[in-house]
């Protein structure tokens, strides 16, 4: 390693310390936080899931208060239930035409219904309250993911030069303290003139054209849960009513690793790792309101408006990077370098958007039914806000611009029949939503079809049930500047099988 570069760099340091403690001002927010925690859907029990979760007009069934509040109004009795379940979540990535695949397996509480049904009086035209509480996990983040490749002609050090472009080596803790700061400080970029003490132009620590060896992998883990507090009323067997408060649990923890390697031995550059760590938790509130009006004894329709879910999250970033070189440094004989960024912490409000669900159902006696949910949701209108227990002057506009210009509105569509024979129900259910990037982003992946099945036994005080999903569908990302590398694309699939037993007094 060369005496003048590292005499630049420990100048550099020594006179930037200072700054690198402002460093915490840095947000890590971006559209792709508001979009994770906006895409939720109905965790639901064994048997709402055998039918796709197609249950808005249905009613009496736990997934209910993640549809239709009012459908918990239709329980004729008290009911307790339990769903455990387990996940097999599978991801098929393709980078430059080279396939990798890794998949990540998980039990857990899926679900937790308590209804208490209270009947009225016989001559009251309010027939009966049914009111409790619902655990509903709706979102899974427990994903391990993997992309790779070989002679790639491009560098994440490509990206962080073209960062640094017009910044003097002094300000690159302050203004880029998680990328070029730590590709300065590890060697991985150089002055362009490295005889300039003051230049303002970078080079990446590999010659133009070199190839790499790219590993890109991504690891997260956590939740989306809700935890409902409601209560329903029936009126004449007719028109059923609901309302719901829920909290939201809110958790993601993702550690992404970017690894290249440089097969040529004539370049002193041997091989490079840049890590990231994002930790999210958070909790919020949401409501919901709906109705279920039975139109005749067969048929039956719903309408619900789900309110944002009004968050305050709290981040904890930080990034590192490690180099390699071949050539020992001329001044104390070292090959590896690292670089640890300051850590990020942020407290910030997320709203997500507003969501109408439109549902029907036909009741074809005691021997099936069919059912239909359409929803309606505009990903556009998620808003970052700065969090109300700090006095914070950033107004995320450059964020919920990127929100705006990111998304669509979506419209999804679940179906779903279950049909009867003694004491045994048989299922069956399909579903549609579809991707919430516009068509002409380069993120845009395909819709998430959902395919489900399921069977049961239930008599007058116990009910088991089985229910099974099977979802895919393809989404892209880029590993770092569009510009500079190809995107990466993803065929994610997952098995989710939950067993639900229930208890009526």
């Amino acid at each position: 390693m060369g005496a003048m570069r590292f005499l630049l760099r420990t100048l550099v340091r020594c006179g930037s310390l200072g700054l690198c403690l402002f460093a915490l001002n840095v947000s890590a927010q971006n559209e792709t936080d508001a979009l994770r925690l906006s895409s939720i859907s109905p965790g639901g029990t064994a048997r709402s899931i055998g039918l796709a979760n197609a249950f808005g007009a249905l009613g009496a069934d736990g997934v209910s208060i993640a549809i239709n509040p009012a459908g918990m109004g239709l329980f004729r009795t008290s009911e307790i239930s339990l769903t455990p379940g387990f996940d097999v979540n599978n991801v098929r990535s393709n980078y430059y035409g080279t396939s990798a695949s890794n998949s990540m397996a998980r039990f857990y509480l899926g679900n937790f219904t308590l209804a208490l049904n209270s009947p009225n009086a016989k001559d009251n035209d309010w027939r009966s309250s049914t009111f409790g509480l619902v655990y509903d996990r709706q979102a899974t983040h427990h994903w391990s993911r993997q992309a790779t490749a070989s002679g790639i002609q491009t560098s994440i050090l490509d990206d962080f030069a073209w960062q640094a472009e017009g910044k003097l080596p002094d300000e690159l803790y302050g203004s880029l303290p998680f990328t070029s700061a730590l590709a300065w400080e590890s060697y991985g970029l150089d002055p362009y003139d490295p005889s300039d003490s003051l230049g303002r132009s970078y080079v990446p620590a590999l010659p133009i054209g070199g190839l790499v060896d790219q590993t890109h992998t991504i690891e997260s883990h956590g939740a989306t849960s809700n935890t409902s507090f409601f209560y329903s009323g029936n009126y004449m067997d007719r028109f059923y009513f609901g309302v719901s408060l829920g909290i939201i649990g809110f958790r993601y923890n993702e550690v992404s690793t970017h690894a290249e390697a440089v097969p040529d031995d004539s370049t002193d550059l041997k091989d490079l790792s840049y890590r990231q760590e994002l930790k999210i938790t958070g909790n919020g509130l949401d409501l919901k309101a709906g109705f279920i009006v039975r139109i005749t004894d067969r048929f039956r329709t719903g309408l619900a408006i789900h309110g944002p879910m009004w968050t305050q999250l709290n981040d904890l970033y930080s990034t590192d990077m490690r180099t390699t070189f071949r050539t020992p440094s001329a001044t104390d004989g070292q090959t590896n370098y690292s670089s640890v960024s300051p850590e990020n912490v942020f407290a910030y409000r997320l709203n997500s958007p507003w969501k109408v669900v439109a549902s029907a159902a036909y009741i074809a006696g005691k021997h099936g039914l069919v059912s239909v949910d359409y929803e309606y949701i505009d990903h556009r209108n998620a808003r970052f806000r700065p969090s109300n227990k700090l006095v914070d002057n950033y107004d995320f506009a450059t964020e919920n611009l990127a929100i705006n210009n990111s998304f669509r509105a979506v419209h999804a569509v679940r179906a779903g029949t279950e049909w009867r024979s003694g004491n045994w129900y048989f299922r069956m259910g399909w579903g549609m939503v579809p991707d919430a990037y516009k068509k002409d982003d380069p993120r845009h992946g395909s819709a998430e079809r959902i395919y489900a099945g399921g069977l049961g036994f239930r008599n007058e005080h116990l009910g088991v049930d089985l229910g099974m999903n099977y979802t895919q569908r393809t989404t892209n990302y880029f590993q770092y500047d569009p510009a500079l590398v190809d995107v990466t694309q993803e065929k994610r699939s997952t098995v989710r099988t939950l067993v639900t037993v229930s208890l009526r007094p």
